[in-house]
């Protein structure tokens, strides 16, 4: 084993036995031995060792991508002789083939799922097999940012994995359905749905052959069943009698339109997917979907995306969207954790829009976990299943569909949980009835579990009281809101946005329990009055303890995983609280807020580290008027203490502007308005076309709308505009010197002043300061869309008031060469240097900030913005290649602060890999200082083990990396990611203060 090329990957010594992930999908007397190497707890690729590639060994590995396919979970199945490596791709569809067939050509159809393969012989590919499959490239994530290997990230498109594919193919299918005469989209839904319950029951060993010929001779699979509507429907009956719970129910009518065709389209999407009309079975001894490995809830997210496309509603519109299970996971993690053997199994938990019953199947199954800690033994035993379900499991929810599929959902849970081998149909097991629907006639009896209700409607039940936990998605927007949303939010004054009353009303739910809810991050940004209302009763009527702001993730593209929400756009983020304010309560809200959705391992998923944790004075946070949630988001605490110390000492735009009213106005352009129809301007001035500094007259378009009228003075050249959205990334701030109207997605600026203020402006607007201000204090940037509203552009620092003579002449001498180089032949001339003069400018001669505040704001811009512009082609993300800016400045803020008490500090640095995960550096305590040391010392291995070391799953996709200050006598270690963004002059500020608290508290 020792000479395998799979040694020189790094990667084998870390793999264990696929039970030590409890992953039980693999038949160890048919598959042999499967190595899984993991993240944590994580599965991250398949390992498979063979004698050699012959027909038996593929044949095998075709089984193999098959069963991986259907976990979903990894993405690489890595197959190694001790030559050779065969690396195959766990994300695209198995091929099919019957195990009789002896013509089958394995080697030509594995090539098609296969990324990569490489002999030892190969040098060239040994170099790419080392650089994208070890195990640091792995860790890192290092395949999915690197550029030359296109032709491999493009086969891993994880839209046809076996959720995408599965989805994709129900939609297919029944929209086939509907065409073949099947109109009634119930009919297909309950189709479906006990297809997919029968083929679990099947896959699971719940069904036998002996059992099918109980309907028909000639029957040994659900398949064969399909062949005959009438033994089809006997068999529906006995599902209906054995299961009971009313999900299953038949009518009349739908007897009458179910045809053969259609049992036929069932029959072929289950065998083979189904993708088009033309596609065929090709062997029915062969199936695509195993439902014995696809997850439970994975079932319920296909089918929640199964039923929003059935019915075709606009998620948008109606604000509902999948909850991810990293998500359910994140928030049962903290609120209903399993962890240290948890044995309090009685907890009353509700989630208030429960959809398709995601948190609830959860819960439900934390619930089961936890009074097995307790008893010491696996609950197998139904009716104490049962009990608990009934006790414990609650939901409301509005649509009837979705709450048959929570229904749905938690009895595949509790089947989960028995032998499959002992008598599920033997007549003992009668699904409880949960769902409560005054308005379905075929329930044959109301449960008291989940409602079909209006969650914000007044309603008095008894059950719908007193909860211990709430949990849930709520929907999201403005859109559409039910009657009973509009009125709630005005009788206690919020903004009108759907998810605001379900995060009230759930203190009246469980007004001593605990609270976590999944809402959308504007509610914490946007200024207008009635969200600071909800913001001042949430913050101060409550005790609040902690925000995850996951923004950044609906930028994420579909080649990393898609958005965390599937379809969804908004930003999301989740907060957990409770109504009962504690005797002494904690003085810091604790937000997290990850500033990117690059992966640093091959998972989907994120991962959160230690700079994104910041713990946020409560009483700042009581402020319904506080920054400090975007601040936070993407600054330090120094970028708060300095916008908050600009924001006193200096007027702000908008109060200039009343205060010099004779002189200065701001407007919007016209506003587009079938409605009020004042005029029909010729032309007017497109705000794509408006560039930095100066448009030309190519800015102007023909126009045939109507618009609402604007003072004609904001259109008097020249005059200045400011874009509200952004022109190649950059606020776009321009000088019109031609008289015509503008649209309202412009900003226009009257001065009748001296002109060169107007100059002035344009330059600061364009500045890099203005470019850190905005985008950390205004509400929708890098959160919900990249633009500025006018009122808060307003809140800009004003640069014009006591501006002095000499620096205004010269700012506007800087402008006239800006202009005149734009102007000139020499398009491609820069004037990056001039920009860097106007920025210096403004920050000594102007905003006046100290050494360290520009250090603050560079600092800013060249990584968390950059990385929120850049993502993986951001300089932050790249490896640490200079260090001495970072060690000096923490090195002499810790000599300043040590000067009273005669220690001081001094740095070792070392040579450290570029591919290495971690960087590191050594500061030594003693009462000499000792100039800065660059150690020889090969440290790359240990720096790798210690990596896995500072990884914690918080849950599936979910990872919080930790920073380590290791402190051995004298010395202390910080270790932190080898990347740029880590280990700048602000980075060592905030460490420099974390350190001497350490110091401090022994």
């Amino acid at each position: 084993m020792k000479n395998s090329i799979i040694n020189n990957l790094d990667i084998i010594d870390y793999a264990k036995n696929s039970e030590a992930f409890d992953i039980d999908i693999f038949d160890v007397e048919k598959y042999g031995i499967i190595k899984v190497y993991g993240n944590e707890n994580q599965p991250a690729l398949f390992l498979k060792e063979v004698e050699l590639f012959d027909t038996k060994a593929l044949k095998l590995i075709a089984e193999i991508q098959h069963d991986s396919w259907n976990f979903q979970k990894v993405l690489f199945l890595y197959v190694y002789t001790k030559t050779e490596i065969r690396i195959y791709n766990c994300s695209e569809k198995p091929f099919s083939y019957t195990k009789e067939d002896k013509n089958v050509n394995f080697e030509k159809e594995l090539q098609k799922l296969e990324l990569f393969s490489c002999k030892e012989t190969d040098k060239s590919k040994l170099e790419i097999l080392y650089t994208l499959f070890s195990r640091i490239a792995i860790d890192t994530g290092f395949i999915w940012s690197a550029t030359e290997v296109k032709e491999i990230k493009d086969k891993l498109n994880l839209q046809n994995r076996v959720d995408k594919y599965l989805i994709k193919s129900l939609i297919n299918v029944s929209r086939k359905l509907e065409k073949e005469g099947l109109q009634d989209k119930d009919i297909i839904h309950k189709l479906v749905m006990r297809s997919l319950f029968l083929l679990y029951l099947e896959d699971k060993g719940a069904t036998t052959k002996q059992f099918y010929a109980t309907f028909s001779k000639n029957a040994d699979s659900y398949f064969k069943i399909l062949e005959s509507p009438e033994v089809t429907y006997k068999l529906f009956e006995r599902l209906s009698e054995d299961f009971n719970g009313s999900l299953f129910t038949i009518t009349e009518q739908e007897r009458e339109l179910v045809k053969s065709n259609h049992l036929d389209l069932i029959k072929k999407c289950f065998i083979n997917g189904y993708e088009n009309d033309e596609q065929i079975i090709l062997f029915e001894d062969w199936k695509l979907f195993d439902f014995s490995i696809i997850r439970i809830e994975l079932l319920s997210e296909i089918y929640e995306n199964f039923l929003s496309e059935l019915d075709g509603k606009n998620k948008k519109d109606s604000g509902t969207f999948y909850t991810p299970p990293s998500l359910v996971e994140l928030i049962l993690n903290e609120k209903l954790s399993v962890k240290n053997n948890e044995s309090v199994y009685n907890i009353k938990t509700l989630d208030p829009s429960c959809g398709s019953g995601i948190f609830l199947v959860q819960s439900f199954k934390r619930l089961i976990k936890r009074y097995e800690n307790k008893h010491n033994k696996k609950l197998t035993d139904f009716t104490i299943l049962v009990k608990i379900l009934k006790d414990n499991i609650f939901g409301i929810e509005i649509e009837p569909k979705s709450i048959k599929v929570a229904a749905f959902s938690l009895y595949l849970a509790l089947l989960d949980n028995l032998d499959p081998k002992t008598g599920w149909w033997n007549g003992k097991i009668k699904f409880p009835y949960l769902i409560n629907d005054p308005d379905d006639s075929t329930l044959n009896e109301q449960g008291y579990n989940l409602f079909k209700r209006d969650t914000i409607s007044d309603f008095e039940i008894e059950k719908l009281k007193h909860f211990d936990l709430v949990v849930g998605n709520p929907p999201f927007g403005t859109k559409n809101l039910l009657p009973t949303v509009k009125e709630y939010c005005d009788k206690h004054d919020f903004a009108k946005e759907m998810v605001l009353p379900f995060m009230h009303k759930a203190t009246l739910l469980a007004p001593k329990g605990e609270i976590a809810l999944i809402f959308n991050t504007k509610v914490l940004t946007n200024t207008g009055g009635t969200y600071q209302n909800f913001r001042q009763w949430l913050f101060n009527e409550n005790d609040v303890e902690k925000i995850y702001n996951f923004s950044i993730l609906r930028k994420a593209p579909k080649n990393s995983g898609g958005q965390l929400f599937g379809s969804a756009v908004g930003p999301i983020s989740i907060v957990f609280y409770k109504n009962e304010i504690p005797k002494e309560q904690k003085e810091t809200i604790i937000y997290y807020a990850p500033k990117t959705y690059i992966k640093n391992n091959i998972l989907e998923g994120i991962v959160i580290d230690s700079s994104d944790e910041k713990h946020l004075p409560r009483t700042e946070c009581q402020k319904p008027d506080t920054k400090i949630w975007k601040i936070a988001m993407w600054g330090s605490y120094f970028d708060f203490e300095l916008i908050e110390k600009l924001s006193k000492q200096t007027n702000d735009l908008g109060g200039f502007i009343n205060e010099n009213n004779q002189i200065w106005d701001c407007a919007k352009g016209i506003m587009s308005d079938s409605l009020k129809p004042d005029f029909i301007p010729n032309n007017i001035i497109a705000p794509k076309f408006v560039e930095r500094y100066i448009s030309s007259k190519k800015a102007i378009v023909p126009n045939e709308k109507f618009y609402r009228k604007i003072n004609k003075k904001f259109i008097k050249a020249p005059f200045l505009v400011f874009k509200e959205g952004q022109s190649r990334k950059k606020y776009c701030s321009s000088i019109i010197d031609f008289d015509e109207y503008f649209t309202n997605s412009l900003y226009g600026f009257y001065n009748n002043g001296d002109f060169r203020d107007s100059k002035v402006l344009c330059l600061f607007f364009n500045s890099s300061f203005s470019e850190y201000f905005l985008s950390l204090s205004t509400s929708t940037w890098g959160i919900e869309r990249e633009r500025i509203n006018l009122n808060e552009l307003l809140t800009i620092p004003c640069v014009l008031e006591d501006l002095n003579e000499v620096i205004k002449e010269k700012l506007s001498d800087i402008f006239d060469e800006i202009i005149s180089i734009k102007k000139s032949d020499k398009v491609n001339q820069e004037i990056s240097h001039l920009e860097e003069e106007i920025d210096q400018i403004i920050y000594n001669d102007v905003l006046k900030l100290s050494k360290d505040e520009q250090i603050i704001v560079q600092d800013t811009l060249n990584y968390s913005l950059n990385l929120f512009e850049k993502q993986d082609k951001s300089d932050a993300l790249k490896h640490v290649v200079k260090i001495d800016h970072y060690y000096k400045r923490l090195t002499t803020d810790l000599n300043n602060w040590l000067e009273d008490v005669d220690l001081k500090a001094s740095v070792t640095h070392y040579k450290i890999d570029r591919n290495c995960p971690l960087y590191m550096i050594k500061i030594s305590f003693g009462n000499d200082y000792i100039k800065p040391i660059l150690s020889n010392e090969d440290i790359y291995n240990e720096l790798k083990v210690l990596d896995r070391k500072l990884w914690e799953e918080e849950s599936q996709n979910l990872y919080f990396r930790k920073k380590l200050n290791y402190y051995d006598d004298n010395d202390v270690y910080i270790i932190k990611p080898n990347q740029r963004r880590f280990w700048s002059q602000t980075a060592a500020m905030e460490d420099c203060k974390s350190l001497l608290i350490e110091i401090a508290n022994g």
